[in-house]
């Protein structure tokens, strides 16, 4: 089982002062109420000496959150640290029309662990290059902080190439999500990956790549977030429908 750290008083505030400077993402959902959203820290404020927090809301939140009597939330979140925090809180104040809610008494860290990591939506691609020669990957699962793929095409001289290079370091890797609509496929930028490991699986004799991410600019680091809660609630959903 993994280890859970519990943060309170003034680490709570320094926490969510670096939520608010980075953006970023959190997913919301009401424990009295059937909606879920992915929302950021604006403002954080005091109310006779108690710390309160703001959050960037959409109108059918509001609506929903109208409709209870006490507004109960459960928060989680990925940090700078790539760490999961969850909390709950269970008050909040009106004021100018905005809805500030409490900070919570604790935030559970859970200790560093292996990512959650999903089943890639079908269609999900990686590109790289090594000496000006393009890969392309058919991603199979991904995680927030890596993935693992299958290379698309590979010749004996490429595999040779590959063994021979062998590089630990792959920068300017573009990971591909497939669109839902007539829009262009979602795109993430990921400046450097560790490859972890890369050779042929000896049951399927695919040749795979397994990579870790190790540097991303903020706006994609976002993207990334949003992009892997949205297959996430989606896989759960359907894993509920299908459940006997």
């Amino acid at each position: 089982m993994s280890k859970i750290e519990k943060i309170r008083g003034d680490a709570i505030k320094a926490l969510f002062k670096e939520l608010q400077q980075d953006r970023i993402p959190l997913t919301a959902r009401l424990m009295d109420g059937d909606y879920e959203h992915v929302t950021y820290i604006i403002d954080i404020h005091k109310f006779k000496k108690t710390p309160f927090f703001l959050i960037e809301s959409q109108e059918s939140f509001q609506k929903a959150a109208d409709n209870l009597d006490v507004l109960r939330l459960y928060f989680e979140f990925i940090g700078n640290d790539r760490i999961k925090y969850v909390f709950e809180t269970a008050d909040s104040e009106a004021w100018q029309d905005r809805i500030w809610i409490r900070f919570p008494e604790s935030v559970l860290r859970f200790q560093r662990r292996r990512l959650f990591r999903l089943d890639a939506p079908p269609g999900t691609r990686l590109y790289f290059n090594v000496n000006d020669m393009r890969y392309k990957l058919l991603v199979v699962n991904v995680s927030l902080g890596g993935t693992l793929g299958v290379l698309v095409s590979l010749t004996k001289k490429m595999e040779q190439e590959l063994k021979a290079i062998n590089p630990k370091i792959i920068e300017n890797v573009e990971l591909v999500f497939p669109s839902k609509g007539h829009n262009d496929d979602p795109k993430v930028n990921i400046k450097t990956c560790h490859v972890a490991r890369q050779g042929r699986n000896r049951l399927t004799h695919k040749y795979e790549y397994a990579m870790e991410f190790k540097e991303l600019a903020e706006e994609e680091q976002k993207k990334l977030t949003a992009l892997f809660y949205q297959w996430q609630r989606e896989y759960l959903r359907k894993r509920r429908l299908f459940k006997v």
